[in-house]
């Protein structure tokens, strides 16, 4: 079979957004970004390939909250860089600016101290892309609307239990009040992204790898993409 693997170098142009987990149950809450310019965020990452399948050096990992479906251990104690796990900071990776907000993983009760969900927001080639973990409020507050400003592209999920997804429709309102241009699902399969596909629309389904700049988004219709995980190490 066909080795399916990352691509690691940007040669493109654009903002790169890819799949990279290699969990059967939850393959797409783990995403590589790669700016224009070659810098490399992971978030979420969960169920990683070794470093003997993918040479991956990141120059920063992003974690909404310490759930095994969105960290990996081994993984975070392989890697040599920046890291920033469920921690409400702001920091530059070289041409990308990471801030993020605190949040609710379940309920509308947000501990500002210690909050079990963080969003993770990143500047990068004039995209502002929101990771929203596992949020599991029903409604935004204020707040986290003006701190978040203008999303052009929200990961988001829309069916996860035990954030109360499953059977509410609580992530469509939430991403209503976020309003982003394109939504990338996580926590998706085949059954959430009907589902997905009946109440925001047109569902565009792409393997593993997308290129997005803001031309791209420009003037567009809001978009709807699964990026279905065909990755094979």
């Amino acid at each position: 079979m066909t080795k399916k693997v990352p691509i690691l170098k940007n040669e493109n142009g654009k903002t790169i957004i890819q799949t990279v987990s290699k969990s059967s149950s939850t393959p797409t809450n783990s995403f590589i970004i790669i700016s224009s310019t070659g810098t490399v965020i992971v978030a979420d990452p969960t169920s990683m390939p070794t470093q003997e399948e993918l040479d991956l050096n990141p120059d920063a990992v992003v974690i909404t909250h310490s759930h095994s479906d969105h960290i990996d251990p081994k993984f975070i104690e392989t890697i040599k860089c920046k890291k920033s796990i469920g921690t409400v900071e702001r920091f530059d990776v070289k041409d990308i600016h990471i801030y993020s907000i605190p949040s609710s993983h379940r309920g509308n009760k947000i501990n500002y101290n210690n909050p079990n969900n963080v969003i993770y927001v990143l500047e990068v080639d004039g995209l502002k892309i929101a990771h929203m973990g596992d949020i599991g409020q029903d409604h935004m507050t204020i707040k986290q609307i003006e701190s978040l400003g203008k999303i052009d592209i929200a990961l988001m999920q829309f069916s996860n239990p035990f954030s109360g997804m499953f059977n509410s429709d609580k992530g469509y309102t939430l991403i209503e009040e976020i309003k982003p241009q394109l939504i990338i699902p996580t926590h998706s399969n085949p059954r959430s992204t009907r589902k997905i596909a009946k109440i925001l629309g047109k569902l565009e389904v792409v393997e593993n790898f997308l290129s997005v700049n803001t031309e791209s988004l420009k003037n567009k219709n809001r978009r709807v993409v699964w990026m279905k995980n065909t990755l094979n190490y």
